[in-house]
């Protein structure tokens, strides 16, 4: 998964992708289908549509072909039929509509609080826009270190992370890789929610490291880029990271960024009481 991930524009090969995970093509293919529950082509096809939702949105200068083609489409009449199939309506009339991907109760607003989709019953067609963000969240533009991560990947609601976080803890602690309080605990998201299904967004648990280190079973190691970031400071119940999250993508579009190559991550400040009824962190979401 990673990386298709990080080959996104290229041929989806097989061969490779079963060399890569040391099963046969035949055995890999099962294997995969079986732990995500998705068949290797569904997931490639999700995570290109996904991203090309977000290039949409926030990437005004891209024309839909370079979109396309920077997804991985072979041709631009190819993206455009997958596209409207699967999201309902024309790549065009996604990027002139879209706004940004405020969500509540499963529906989908815009930044003026207007209804775009619904995935449940809804009384209004719009709602006020302080309901669905914290209008006086504290977001700054902030240069972010690189951070070397292990992690231990979960997928879908964000309150069952924790026997992610219980893994790589464990984990790290029987290596001798635990430095309290100076370790960090962050979860990087794969996918980005409001455009994503959350019961698809990826999400890795991880905590940092100071050397390389070599991995194994459930744990992977990655690097979180260095770069500009908008960084949006939080206290927050857990019923609470949908609106956070909304108040990040609000920010972004009123004032003009376009998002950074990356993933969004958050980094907890309450560290080692993660499951505590207040959360503090950051979120970080990069941008140009």
């Amino acid at each position: 998964m990673d990386y298709l991930e990080n080959h996104i524009d290229q041929p989806v090969n097989l061969e490779k992708l079963a060399q890569i995970a040391c099963f046969s093509p035949y055995h890999f293919h099962r294997i995969f289908s079986v732990l995500t529950g998705e068949t290797l082509n569904s997931f490639v096809l999700r995570i290109r549509l996904e991203k090309a939702a977000q290039l949409l949105q926030y990437h005004k200068k891209m024309t839909v072909g370079e979109i396309a083609h920077s997804c991985g489409f072979t041709s631009i009449s190819l993206f455009s039929r997958t596209f409207r199939k699967h999201v309902g309506m024309t790549a065009n009339t996604f990027r002139k509509t879209r706004k940004s991907a405020l969500t509540k109760d499963g529906n989908s607003y815009d930044n003026n609080g207007d209804l775009l989709s619904k995935r449940k019953q809804s009384l209004s067609e719009s709602i006020d826009i302080n309901k669905l963000i914290f209008p006086d969240a504290k977001i700054t533009i902030k240069r972010m270190p690189e951070m070397k991560v292990i992690y231990c990947r979960h997928k879908g609601a964000f309150y069952k992370i924790g026997d992610a976080y219980n893994t790589v803890m464990e984990w790290a602690a029987n290596h001798n890789l635990l430095d309290l309080p100076t370790t960090k605990l962050i979860t990087v998201y794969h996918d980005t929610p409001g455009i994503a299904e959350m019961k698809n967004v990826r999400q890795s648990a991880c905590i940092t490291v100071e050397k390389d280190v070599k991995v194994s079973g459930e744990i992977g190691k990655m690097i979180i880029q260095a770069g500009k970031y908008a960084v949006g400071h939080f206290e927050i119940g857990m019923n609470e990271f949908e609106k956070a999250w909304n108040t990040m993508s609000f920010w972004i579009v009123e004032n003009s960024y376009s998002l950074g190559e990356g993933n969004d991550y958050e980094i907890y400040y309450d560290g080692y009481q993660f499951f505590g009824s207040k959360f503090i962190l950051d979120i970080c979401i990069p941008v140009n």
